[in-house]
């Protein structure tokens, strides 16, 4: 037998084992290429990520981290939520997206002065006596115009199976940012008032690149039958994607607000490093959610939810595992700050695990279009969040307990997650 013979008898063994597992090696190609941009951009924010901790004061950045995760949420509501149906026709009528884009825009400018009266709020709420509003305004628009259009830009290219190029785009993303932070380390004044234009200067160049580049080339048009008939879907989207980053990012602020600056900037750091642990994930949740979309089938009964479950808490507090043996050998090797925050990751090793599961529970219920029980789900995950975390910091200020609540926290908001997500689940199994 020769070697190209003996190569494609290979080549077909592999088919038809792939094939009894349902899985073609198409979809294996597209899951590498998600898989080598998450890991790429795990990277590059791990580098973004111990450059910055290292130039800003241990205080500031857990200003900045607030902030910028008050940015994330607000960046939700842009559009409100019609990059939802956007996604939807990328993914299954591309002849369309120019149609839908339009919609989009239009929906975005008119969602601007409600974020930015939201956002004038928090400020006097929280950040007039701790930054500059003109700084806090930067670091909001960052997320909210710069980033939100470079993950659309993202979102479109996976919706088309153009994962290689989205994978590019969100990398090169995450690259300007750990080069704005070497800028402003070599800056010389290491505050968050000279980091908040570098900062976004340098995202909308990026936003600017992928939009002229990389988005698709179709005639923007605008719809308003199609506008309306999907306005019902993309407000739920928007109204669970806000509640999804609020319970996942607002816990920053509520520890700013409730611990201080110093507490505040450890917690960011031990929950940055936790989210680390998520990003290969994420390759997997936007490839089930797709199956799930076309194939309109119910793919995750309690019982296989369940099974992911558990693998997704044993690969996340592996994670976290690894990343606390690294930091023990070399406690310093990430700088000052991030030695402190790391300490406490042994203390930390089932968060991940909680966190990391939460996240899927919310992907199933979007891939499924349960937008009712997503938002349920996601109102009722972030009032518990706030309440716990209140709780936590009412009872101890000493990081050490508070790390150790943590866990028990986590746990908590999981099992709530589980219960709601597989009991809607099996609902729509039974009716099947």
């Amino acid at each position: 037998m020769s070697v190209q013979s003996y190569s494609q008898s290979l080549a077909n063994i592999v088919d038809i084992n792939l094939n009894r597992l349902g899985i073609s090696r198409a979809q294996i190609v597209d899951y590498s290429a998600l898989l080598s941009g998450q890991i790429g951009r795990l990277i590059f924010s791990m580098v973004y990520f111990v450059i910055l901790a290292r130039t800003l004061s241990l205080g500031e950045f857990g200003i900045f981290a607030s902030c910028s995760a008050i940015g994330i949420v607000l960046s939700r509501l842009v559009g409100f939520g019609f990059i939802s149906p956007l996604f939807r026709v990328a993914t299954t009528k591309p002849s369309l997206i120019g149609a839908y884009t339009g919609g989009f825009l239009i929906a975005s400018i008119l969602s601007l002065p409600l974020i930015l009266a939201v956002a004038g709020l928090i400020y006097s709420a929280l950040y007039v006596s701790l930054i500059p509003v003109q700084t806090f305004l930067l670091i909001i628009l960052a997320e909210v115009i710069c980033w939100r259009g470079i993950e659309v830009t993202i979102i479109v290219c996976n919706g088309q199976n153009r994962y290689s190029t989205g994978a590019l785009l969100g990398i090169s993303g995450v690259a300007i940012k750990s080069i704005a932070a070497i800028g402003l380390f070599l800056h010389g004044e290491h505050t968050i008032i000279a980091w908040a234009p570098i900062y976004f200067v340098s995202l909308f160049l990026i936003m600017l690149i992928g939009v002229i580049f990389i988005y698709p080339k179709q005639r923007l048009k605008w719809k308003p039958r199609a506008w309306i008939g999907r306005a019902s879907d993309a407000l739920g989207v928007s109204a669970a994607e806000t509640l999804f980053y609020l319970q996942a990012e607002m816990d920053k602020v509520l520890v700013l607000a409730l611990g201080g600056e110093i507490l505040s900037g450890l917690y960011a750091i031990v929950m940055r490093l936790v989210d680390l642990t998520a990003v290969p994930l994420r390759a997997f949740s936007t490839m089930l959610t797709q199956w799930i979309m076309r194939s309109r089938k119910n793919g995750a009964a309690a019982k296989t939810g369940l099974k992911l479950d558990f693998l997704i808490g044993l690969s996340s507090s592996a994670a976290i595992i690894a990343i606390a043996i690294l930091l023990s050998f070399a406690p310093n090797l990430l700088g000052e700050n991030i030695a402190l925050g790391a300490s406490f990751l042994w203390m930390v090793i089932l968060v991940p695990a909680f966190r990391n599961s939460i996240e899927l529970h919310t992907e199933l219920l979007y891939g499924h279009q349960f937008m009712a029980s997503r938002v349920v789900l996601l109102a009722y995950l972030g009032t518990l969040k706030a309440f716990l975390i209140a709780l936590v910091l009412g009872y101890t200020k000493d990081f050490t307990e508070v790390a150790l609540l943590l866990n028990v926290m986590f746990g908590l908001l999981y099992i709530a997650s589980a219960l709601v997500t597989y009991s809607r689940l099996n609902r729509r199994s039974t009716v099947q």
